[in-house]
């Protein structure tokens, strides 16, 4: 029976990653036999990694980076657990083709820690490559940044821009590449390149008058905001349910803002716009392209900027385990616990720090709005009774259950209705890849947390607006808002 779960392990991935990862031993014993690792790493004997801007590498570094990455996407079997694609399917495995075993690493509380632990386990495999097979001592090797909130373009090194050369994740360097004549540089030229980008050599920057359409300029529009120094400033302010998602313990999981706003839009810009027709733009292929590291660590390096407290990693949130590969290709078993507690060799060389805006987190208790009504084809008014002022607010929109599984947003606009001011736009649901929804349907809402930092000024109605495209209705269930 043809069904993408089997489509997708009848790959490569199928007789090699899948099974090594998957602890579902009726299916793995159909594969080749697979070693699992029992052993334990000793994070007080790591060396001590500290992950750079891209923008500060230097042409070595830049070099070092390419050798690595070049060895997993070339030198490794296609059937090696450490080929590049299989490395980055296990991304796949726990976003699209998730079960009990491989536990949904986004839209909750697991995503900050999930994706440390795949850039940990990536880092300890890329410097192992240098030293074993290049003879470079990995131990000082560490994973860049793209630091989206200064570098509002594909990532390059200052080096390079000041001799105006283009970035190395459009190949090494073109000026060098004829597809005739060797390059003589040893290692490979590309190994930065995806060819299913948006931004082009000729225009890598964040820039709306780039694009051709009005929704592309609106979007890239988005993007400049929500990964804007003034927006991470706001957001590591709020409370860690909002900032870094909602517990999978109860049954209303949601999105923190760290991922719904520059998580999101950094994969929409590089991967596509509104399709989902470009590798970082899509959930099963985004791991594929050398960019989604550097998006990563940035995310990472902002939850590292979090002073708020944090669930006990002691607690339930740590409970959840995970497998990753390991430097020889071996499965090795993490619990959230460990990833928090294990990774402490690794810090940041902060480039630029976001703007924090410095204000305590308001103890009053949340103020809820019970909605309870259908959103379809004509925008519904919600009173919020003067609760708005023209500081950030956190708003959490809570669903009923969501049965739509495509891309849609629904834009949400703020006004004083005594005041005749035209109504502004605030902030947007927005729904993206349901696709892994769909055998969980029946048991999940939904919680979109939004900040809204930029309200007119004694906002008293919120107007929900539906999509143009997209299965409707959907049922909005109440609004929880709280001051910072």
């Amino acid at each position: 029976m043809f069904n993408r779960r089997n489509l997708f392990k009848s790959t490569v991935l199928g007789a090699t990653a899948y099974s090594l990862i998957s602890n579902n031993n009726a299916q793995a014993q159909h594969h080749h036999p697979v070693e699992t690792s029992q052993k334990t790493i000793d994070a007080s004997k790591e060396p001590k990694r500290v992950r750079k801007s891209f923008y500060q590498l230097d042409d070595e570094e830049v070099r070092n980076l390419c050798r690595a990455i070049g060895y997993m996407r070339n030198e490794f079997p296609l059937n090696h657990p450490l080929h590049w694609d299989n490395y980055a399917r296990v991304h796949a495995l726990h976003c699209t083709e998730y079960n009990e075993d491989h536990p949904q690493v986004h839209w909750s509380w697991n995503f900050l820690p999930w994706h440390r632990g795949y850039l940990y386990f990536l880092e300890r495999i890329l410097a192992n490559i240098l030293t074993t097979h290049f003879k470079i001592d990995g131990s000082k090797f560490a994973l860049p940044y793209w630091n989206w909130s200064l570098h509002r373009e594909i990532p390059n090194t200052k080096t390079r821009k000041d001799l105006n050369i283009s970035s190395p994740f459009f190949g090494y360097d073109i000026l060098q590449e004829n597809m005739v004549t060797p390059d003589n540089l040893g290692f490979d030229n590309s190994a930065l390149f995806e060819g299913n980008r948006g931004p082009s050599i000729a225009k890598p920057q964040m820039d709306p008058n780039n694009e051709l359409t009005q929704d592309s300029k609106d979007h890239v529009n988005e993007a400049l905001y929500y990964t804007s120094s003034e927006y991470i400033g706001h957001i590591l302010a709020a409370p860690f349910d909002q900032f870094g998602g909602k517990p999978t313990i109860s049954r209303e999981t949601g999105q923190g803002l760290l991922e719904q706003g520059p998580h999101n839009d950094g994969h929409d810009w590089i991967g596509t716009r509104i399709g989902k027709n470009r590798t970082m733009g899509t959930l099963r292929n985004a791991a594929a392209d050398p960019m989604f590291y550097m998006h990563h660590c940035n995310i990472d390096r902002i939850w590292a900027l979090y002073t708020n407290p944090q669930p006990d990693p002691k607690g339930p949130w740590g409970k959840t385990k995970y497998n990753f590969l390991d430097v020889d290709g071996s499965v090795i078993t993490w619990s959230i616990q460990d990833i928090i507690e294990k990774t402490t060799n690794i810090t940041y060389d902060h480039e630029s720090v976001p703007v924090v805006i410095k204000r305590q987190v308001s103890t009053q208790i949340p103020f809820r709005v019970n909605v309870n009504t259908m959103i379809s084809d004509k925008p519904v008014e919600v009173f919020v009774n003067n609760l708005l002022s023209d500081e950030p607010v956190l708003v959490d929109v809570l669903t009923g259950v969501i049965k739509d599984v495509n891309k849609y947003r629904i834009n949400i606009f703020a006004k004083n209705k005594s005041s005749g001011e035209k109504e502004q736009l605030v902030g947007a649901i927005k729904w993206l890849d349901g696709e892994h929804r769909k055998h969980h349907i029946n048991e999940m809402t939904h919680t979109f947390s939004i900040m809204m930092s930029r309200l007119p000024k004694n906002t008293d109605t919120l107007i929900l607006v539906p999509p143009k495209n997209g299965s409707l209705p959907i049922q909005i269930k109440s609004l929880v808002i709280r001051k910072l």
